[in-house]
């Protein structure tokens, strides 16, 4: 619930606390008739309660805005699909055929992206407007029930004079009154809450338009953004990030026209959409030409294996057989069978450590070949778990001396060095042991994983040694998690609000206690 539905339902339980405190005598009527005249003025006090915000009629106007919107789009889908299915014409060979082949496909479907979004933007403001209408004609029901209430007691400091069965009956209907008052705030804070959450997903979905460069294209920037890892869905795959797109449109703005060349030529030699994409997610993390032209000739002779790529640049992806069940920790992380899971008290560490690998290719490179891709002696299960192990160290070895664990501000730190240096942002420290701080920064973590920015949080029940881990993504009310044992799994927004989220890891842990929440630096 949202700080401005608390605050009216506060104000709603405050003036039924006080309806309720009216006390009877033993003959049926209150004690004292004064109480008659308190009565009086509480109902006039709900009676001018404020109404649920919003207008259907605006709101359904714009659902319908939509629809049409996502009827256009279908109509330009088809159009595009039939040239993507039906192939491109025969003068169109070799790279300039493929690329015009990536086009095509990628801008397929775009358009079919598009017009599911206005579909789902167009059902979700339906569900809106019928949420506000809900919600006001529940208070018009209880403001009748007061008026009724009202009408039951003489007017002004008459009311002293009403009798006691007048009174009483005055009484039930003014809670009946507040009831449905609480009835219409519930219920128009659930639909802006599902409404906010919903229509800011699909808006962190809209991608293209975020890599802003003069230096590429807008077929580019289709193909670019399209790109994604296999194993799953392409949509909740894609390799770069809504913030790999903002800061490498950033830097290719501020490229010399030396390294803009030599960057054009590792582009244009791309064997694959995902070899491109990754390249483009190597400047987006901060990394000089020099560093970026020997991740490219690296990972050149599998850019037409995007398995391969995966495996060794993208630590996680959302698989199709994810159940998506809450608790399920089925989801496995491993490299070759080997999982990316800490040994010992070292949770702040391992979960930093994949974070670093998941936001960074050049270094997800290292741990899993060491900088040798296709070396058996290298590219191996034992060679990546010692690496592994040697990177948990490092950044626990960062704690303070002799200490078991590492505390939130050890957190912080690490997240800032290890994941925020390569994705442009800060990590502030932030205390959520209640549930009212809790459901205030939900949109916030929202925003930060739908940019693509993990979000370390501590868990623990009570004052006992916590756990961390991250959360990585959120699709309608539940939150991935990654755990550091070496998986992901799936938890509700109302578990991790109520502290509840058992699932995630086991009873152990189960409330959130403290977050690291990412802001541009």
């Amino acid at each position: 619930m949202t700080a401005l539905g608390r605050r009216r339902k506060g104000a709603l339980e405050k003036l039924r606390g006080k309806l309720e405190a009216l006390h009877f005598d033993g003959k049926g009527g209150f004690d004292g008739d004064t109480d008659n005249i308190k009565l009086a003025h509480l109902i006039d006090e709900a009676l001018g309660f404020p109404a649920p915000d919003g207008s259907p009629d605006t709101v359904a106007g714009k659902a319908a805005d939509y629809r049409r919107a996502a009827t256009l789009a279908d109509e330009v889908r088809s159009g595009v699909r039939a040239v993507a299915t039906a192939g491109l014409p025969n003068t169109w060979v070799g790279e300039a055929g493929s690329k015009a082949s990536e086009v095509t496909k990628a801008a397929a479907r775009s358009a079919e992206r598009m017009s599911e979004t206005f579909g789902t933007a167009a059902r979700e403001l339906v569900r809106l407007a019928e949420g506000i209408g809900t919600a006001q004609s529940r208070h018009d029901f209880g403001l009748d029930a007061l008026r009724a209430a009202r009408n039951m007691l003489p007017e002004g400091d008459n009311a002293f004079f009403a009798n006691a069965e007048d009174a009483k009956r005055a009484r039930k209907a003014a809670l009946d009154g507040i009831g449905y008052l609480e009835s219409g705030v519930e219920a128009a804070e659930e639909a802006g809450k599902r409404a906010e959450r919903e229509l800011d997903k699909l808006a962190s979905e809209a991608r293209s338009g975020r890599l802003d460069t003069r230096h590429l294209s807008d077929a580019d920037r289709v193909v670019l953004t399209d790109a994604a890892a296999p194993g799953g869905d392409p949509d909740e795959n894609e390799i770069l990030t809504n913030r790999d797109l903002e800061r490498s449109g950033v830097r290719l703005n501020s490229l010399s026209a030396h390294d803009r060349a030599a960057y054009d030529k590792l582009l244009d030699g791309a064997k694959s959409p995902q070899e491109r994409a990754y390249l483009v997610k190597a400047l987006a993390a901060g990394y000089p030409m020099s560093r970026i032209q020997d991740f490219a000739h690296k990972i050149h002779p599998y850019g037409d294996k995007p398995a391969w790529l995966q495996k060794h640049l993208t630590p996680i992806v959302t698989r199709s057989d994810d159940s998506r069940r809450e608790g399920d920790q089925s989801n496995k992380v491993a490299f070759d069978g080997q999982m990316w899971d800490q040994e010992g008290d070292t949770c702040v560490a391992l979960s930093t450590v994949t974070m670093h690998a998941q936001s960074d290719p050049l270094y997800a490179l290292q741990l899993t070949t060491g900088g040798h891709p296709g070396d058996p002696d290298h590219d191996n299960a034992e060679a990546f778990e010692e690496r592994l192990r040697d990177e948990e160290t490092r950044v626990y070895d960062r704690r303070a001396e002799g200490k078991v664990g590492m505390n939130g501000r050890e957190s912080e730190m690490v997240a800032d060095d290890e994941i925020g240096a390569h994705t442009g942002s800060d990590y502030d420290a932030l205390v959520v042991e209640s549930k009212e701080s809790r459901e205030d920064v939900l949109p916030k973590i929202r925003d930060a994983v739908n940019s693509g920015q993990p979000v370390p949080f501590g868990a623990r029940r009570g004052d006992e040694f916590g756990h961390q881990m991250m959360i990585i993504g959120q699709e309608g009310d539940q939150l991935q998690i990654y755990n550091p044992w070496g998986f992901t799994t799936w938890v509700s927004e109302d578990d991790f609000v109520n502290g509840t989220m058992d699932g995630a890891s086991n009873e152990q842990y189960p409330t959130p206690t403290d977050i690291r929440l990412p802001h541009p630096k």
